[in-house]
């Protein structure tokens, strides 16, 4: 199935930002780099697209003198690292540890001459950042049930937030954690960006179309669904189990 909507659609309010910084000793100056990176739910292609900033720096030791090159970029997550381009510094890549699968170090990789490149220290950011879980809202709507969890769903709001999510998606999920964002039209259709969660990875998003009726109380969303490696999405497929979202009205009016 092919993407839908535009590229660069954004996706909700999800956040995370994280930093990697390298230091590195070449004739008689200290470089540092500093990347931070940060997602607030941008999609491009079925992708999550972050924004990176780069920060250079040069220190001659003999005079103390340091020069500063800073610049911002997109960026994606691909093959293990997350590569951009932040003119006018140019080409940036991180690979964290736990996907360098030759030297399980990590490395960032900055070729501009300004730079430094090496093994990276990373530090996440920010409320709930160490386990990269998506922010929160409160639930409202009506109480409907997923896959064994209950949840709301808001047609004006376009949100579909979990109330109470199932054991056995409670280290990545909570309550409150956004499903779907987009667009609900009872009797009609629905169309927006779903989430998939995997505890200790940043969600990820995917475009989802389906139907919502009013007359038998059921939703039914559709769309090919991340396939991981790690925290790595790799692909997309229609067997993904996240391409199948069905939902069920839990009372009657």
């Amino acid at each position: 199935m092919a993407a839908l909507g535009p590229p660069g659609a954004y996706a909700g309010p999800i956040q995370d930002r994280w930093t990697a910084e390298a230091t590195q000793v070449r004739d008689g100056r200290t470089y540092r780099t500093l990347a931070t990176f940060t997602y607030d739910g941008r999609v491009q292609n079925g992708r999550a697209l972050w924004r990176v900033h780069v920060r250079c720096e040069a220190r001659d030791a003999a005079t103390g003198a340091t020069t500063v090159l800073t610049g911002s970029g997109d960026a994606m997550l691909a093959q293990g690292s997350f590569g951009g381009v932040a003119p006018p510094v140019g080409d940036i890549d991180v690979v964290e540890a736990d996907n360098d699968l030759r030297n399980h170090t990590g490395m960032l990789s900055a070729p501009n001459s300004a730079c430094a490149s090496g093994i990276p220290t990373v530090r996440q950011l920010g409320v709930g950042a160490p386990t990269r879980k998506p922010r929160t809202v409160e639930p409202t709507g009506r109480p409907w049930m997923h896959n064994g969890s209950s949840v709301m769903i808001d047609p004006s709001t376009g949100v579909i937030a979990y109330s109470e999510p199932k054991a056995s998606l409670r280290p990545a999920v909570q309550p409150g954690t956004v499903l779907f964002r987009g667009t609900l039209k009872p009797g009609g259709s629905a169309t927006g960006t779903a989430y998939a969660f995997k505890e200790g990875c940043p969600p990820a998003p995917y475009p989802v179309r389906g139907r919502y009726s009013d007359h038998d109380y059921r939703l039914a969303l559709r769309g090919a669904g991340p396939v991981r490696r790690g925290c790595e999405v790799v692909g997309y497929s229609e067997h993904s189990p996240h391409a199948a979202l069905d939902f069920t009205y839990l009372l009657d009016d």
